[in-house]
């Protein structure tokens, strides 16, 4: 294989578009709600428990009504990420492992969660964001997992 420009273009947007993603768990487990929002694009729609957030505010303020408000610490583990590039688009899968833990004082009780992101990006002047993402959720267990209402 020969390594011209559409190649190396390739191996770059793969890895940006890895990094994109895997930006969603670092930031949601380190708090980090405004780099958090970043990772989207203005206008972004975020699917999660029968919820819609539209824009990038409304989906970086999320996770104060569900995360900071029931959970005192998270971890997420994000695994098998699947890439496909077109042009400026792409679609990413990835899935997820989400341990949940209200009282941070007793991490033996969690909520552990189990699925994944759905997730369209877009290139833009500032790198590739995040245009959707849709979070499916196959499996639950432990603690019961609390979504905010509307939020």
């Amino acid at each position: 294989m020969t390594l011209d420009e559409s190649v190396l273009q390739r191996l770059v947007d793969d890895s940006d578009l890895r990094n994109l993603v895997l930006g969603m768990p670092k930031h949601l487990d380190g708090r980090d709600w405004a780099a958090y929002g970043e990772l989207f694009t203005e206008d972004a729609v975020f699917s999660i428990g029968g919820q819609t957030r539209r824009g990038r505010q409304a989906i970086a303020d999320g996770p104060l009504g569900d995360l900071a408000k029931y959970y005192q610490g998270t971890q997420h583990i994000m695994g098998n990420i699947y890439v496909d590039v077109h042009g400026d688009e792409a679609e990413v899968r990835a899935y997820v492992i989400a341990v949940h833990i209200p009282e941070s004082a007793d991490a033996w009780t969690h909520s552990d969660v189990g699925g994944g992101y759905e997730v369209t990006a877009r290139r833009t002047s500032d790198g590739w964001r995040i245009a959707t993402c849709d979070v499916f959720m196959r499996w639950m267990s432990g603690a019961p997992f609390v979504l905010a209402a509307g939020a």
